[in-house]
Order: C-alpha cells, then sequence, then structure tokens
C-alpha cells in the first residue's frame, strides 16, 4: 500500500498568493484610471450643456445670455442681458453660479483657461439667433474653454457663426 500525500506545497499557495497580488494591483489601477476619465468627461459634458443652456435662453427669450467664466476663481455664471443679472438654475432654484472648488461633481476639476475673442474676455454669449460674440462684438474665430484634471486636458469649442457646441 502505497501513501501519498496530497495538498498544496508552500511554494503552490505563495505562487497563488503573488499572482493574485499582481492581478489586484493592476484592476486597482484600472479602475481608478477608468474614474478619473468618468469624472473628466462629466465635467466636459455638464460645462457643455451650461453654454448650451445660454444659448438655448438666448433664443427661447429673445434676449442675449451668456456664460461668464472666471479660471482665477474656478467658477462660471449663466446670466441674462449682461453679466450682473446671474439666472436661477431650474434645478436648484439658485443662482446659476458653478463653483469648481465646492461642487462635488467639479471638485478637482481645474479650469484652465478661456479664450473667446479678446485675449481678456472671459464672455460666451449668444444673441436671439443663438449666434455667439465675445459680449461686445461676433466671435472671429472659434471660443474655447479649457479644463484638466488628473492629468487629463481638454478643450471645449464653441464654433462661430453657429455658435455650436463641441
Amino acid at each position: 500500500m502505497s501513501m501519498t500525500k496530497s495538498g498544496f506545497s508552500l511554494i503552490e499557495i505563495i505562487m497563488v498568493i503573488l499572482v493574485v497580488g499582481i492581478l489586484s494591483v493592476v484592476a486597482v489601477a484600472s479602475f481608478s484610471s477608468s474614474l478619473s476619465v468618468s469624472k473628466f468627461e462629466a465635467a466636459k459634458f455638464r460645462i457643455k450643456s451650461d453654454i448650451i443652456y445660454a444659448q438655448s435662453l438666448a433664443v427661447t427669450q429673445q434676449l442675449n445670455h451668456g456664460v461668464v467664466f472666471d479660471p482665477a476663481l474656478e467658477t462660471y455664471s449663466v446670466y441674462r442681458e449682461n453679466t450682473g443679472n446671474i439666472v436661477n438654475n431650474p434645478l436648484t432654484g439658485l443662482a446659476f453660479t458653478v463653483n469648481f472648488n465646492t461642487d462635488q461633481e467639479l471638485n478637482g476639476v481645474n479650469l484652465v483657461s478661456t479664450s473667446f475673442g479678446a485675449p481678456t474676455t472671459n464672455i460666451i454669449e449668444f444673441d436671439s439667433m443663438g449666434r455667439p460674440s465675445d459680449g461686445a462684438s461676433a466671435l472671429v474665430a472659434d471660443g474655447n474653454v479649457t479644463i484638466s484634471y488628473s492629468g487629463l486636458n481638454g478643450v471645449i469649442t464653441v464654433v462661430k457663426n453657429t455658435g455650436m457646441v463641441n
């Protein structure tokens, strides 16, 4: 009668633990990366949506509406007719001002810069036909909002003449 031992050796157990550990590290890194991309894309979508909202208000109310950005303070606001007249956010009923530092969805996202016409203009305004301007004159080139998050950089573009937001 021969007795054979069945089971795993210490080396086999250590190898399994090592392989599981390596796979766990790869999975966590991949998950973390996809969370960063998701937050970044959500921030881009929100800014685009808010610009489009200002444009739709201009068309439906037949009054100029726009968005004024402040990259230094990491904020932007949707306004009617002038930058001192902030509209109410239909979701909250409060002034439509978005602060990247206090908003949970945008926290950590950086409002790097804006470019609408003149170098110091942080305003994109739409007339009753939905055409974009820098608040004073029609855009002569596409306008841009640049954001960054966790090593990702992106540009939101407002197309001159049409106001299409990409």
